[in-house]
């Protein structure tokens, strides 16, 4: 920089400072283009929200079904263990019932308490019933 420029420089006046007119109302922005972009945004903030609400709640079905179908599985093999039992009861019943039925068994009893077989059966007809009434 030369000596005459900065003499020019310091010559200068100073610029005023002018302040605006107060203005009443205000001027109206360009507010619409920025509502258009932040309602995208707002749009596409809910879209992507309902979104992940969406997943959370298919996930918690999901986990809710399967939770309850293994519980089941649970019950029909505990179920079954209980009807395999009562099968092996029921046939150690069988053969207890067997044993108590045969023959051999039934007049052994009987002679322990001192019972004897019937020489004779005596037949009554129903003539006779109906005569004595």
């Amino acid at each position: 920089m030369t000596v005459a420029l900065a003499g020019r420089a310091s010559v200068r006046p100073a610029r005023r400072v002018t302040r605006a007119p107060a203005r009443r109302h205000p001027a109206p922005r360009t507010v619409p283009a920025r509502r258009a972009s932040a309602s995208w945004e707002v749009r596409s903030f809910a879209a992507v929200l309902a979104f992940i609400v969406g997943l959370f709640v298919v996930a918690v079905l999901y986990l809710g079904q399967t939770t309850a179908v293994s519980a089941g599985g649970y019950e029909v093999q505990r179920l079954a263990d209980v009807r395999d039992e009562l099968r092996r009861q029921n046939a150690l019943l069988e053969v207890r019932i067997a044993q108590l039925d045969s023959p051999t068994r039934v007049e052994n009893e009987a002679t322990r308490l001192g019972l004897v077989r019937a020489r004779t059966v005596p037949i009554i007809s129903a003539e006779t019933l109906a005569a004595l009434r």
